[in-house]
């Protein structure tokens, strides 16, 4: 018996701390938002957020924007493996050549979208996103999107990314889980693609004080007909071009509801685009059916000529617009001098 408990006395010895020994720390088990151990290559300081280009008003403050976050988003904004078959990034349809806009692109079940896809400039100053503005942030806009036309859900594809060692890095720098970085990153690139500083922001300094109602500068003569005679300023007021509001204006040909998602009153209104930035866009109006600024103007002009529209189809203003041809060519050289050179 008593050899039998020697084994026994010698591990308790063993286990049991002498009088004096501090106990040894117990390891904390690891979070369950904890990224995965890779080895993380070292980032370089990430660069000062964008200037405030010429002709925009001051940005609203945003402790969410960050050089670190515009950083990765940009990384983010044009990388493939966003998708769930590697063959797109966002800026596949949101292309930064034409403005981060494009026409009407094929969803991830390879279905045509309803709608063509919208320029993602001067959302700093925007409260409601989407066509139809049924979003209150980007954070609320991106899990839906990124499903819908990335094929992903948004927490299974940022655990994914996380696994590559580029994308833990940043993860890191900017803090929390991997779906908070990269919905926060994107948040961030998005809300500093300003547009402005375009030749009508130099130009308006001083062609503003000429004498007369005639200019003979088609881009000045194009702004006074703007503001007045074609009645576009009172959708698209300087300095953002956009009143921020839903307008029926064009055809709706797949009776899309648009704005009537949230209010029943506006069912078939849209956003008003700003026009910043207009002329490198490759479609125009919500379904993407004009092509150019002259088509655009062209179907005001023919708009005009309808007797007796229909205002749940095309808002009254649209018929009072009476134009010439030698005035719809002054007013594309003012909205082509709306666009950054």
């Amino acid at each position: 018996m008593k050899n039998a408990l020697l084994p026994l006395l010698a591990v308790a010895a063993i286990g049991c701390p002498k009088s004096g020994d501090k106990p040894k720390p117990v390891a904390e088990p690891a979070r369950r938002d904890a990224l995965p151990k890779v080895d993380d290559p070292t980032l370089p300081p990430a660069a000062a957020l964008p200037a405030m280009p010429a002709g925009l008003p001051d940005v609203p403050a945003n402790p969410r924007v960050t050089p670190d976050a515009v950083a990765f988003g940009e990384v983010l904004f044009r990388d493939p493996q966003l998708s769930h078959d590697r063959s797109r990034s966002c800026a596949t349809c949101h292309d930064p050549a034409h403005g981060f806009s494009g026409d009407v692109a094929t969803a991830a079940d390879g279905k045509p979208n309803f709608r063509r896809s919208p320029a993602l400039v001067n959302l700093a100053w925007v409260k409601d996103l989407g066509w139809d503005g049924r979003y209150a942030s980007i954070s609320d806009l991106l899990p839906p999107h990124i499903k819908g036309q990335l094929g992903e859900a948004i927490e299974p594809l940022a655990n994914r990314l996380a696994e590559n060692p580029l994308y833990h890095a940043h993860v890191a720098r900017i803090g929390g889980t991997p779906r908070d970085a990269i919905t926060q990153a994107l948040e961030a690139y998005v809300l500093t693609r300003y547009d402005g500083d375009a030749p009508w922001d130099s130009l308006e300094r001083t062609a503003l004080s000429r004498p007369g109602t005639t200019p003979s500068d088609p881009i000045v003569a194009g702004y006074q007909l703007f503001m007045g005679k074609a009645q576009c300023g009172v959708c698209h007021p300087p300095p953002l071009y956009t009143d921020g509001g839903y307008h029926r204006v064009a055809g709706n040909p797949l009776s899309d509801p648009g704005r009537g998602k949230i209010d029943p009153a506006l069912a078939g209104a849209f956003r008003t685009p700003t026009l910043r930035g207009a002329a490198r866009r490759p479609a125009f109006f919500h379904t993407g059916s004009a092509k150019s600024l002259d088509d655009v103007v062209l179907h005001y002009q023919q708009e005009a000529a309808v007797v007796n529209p229909d205002p749940a189809v095309i808002d009254p203003l649209v018929s009072k617009i009476r134009i010439s041809a030698g005035e719809a060519k002054d007013l594309v050289a003012f909205l082509r001098a709306l666009s950054a050179q």
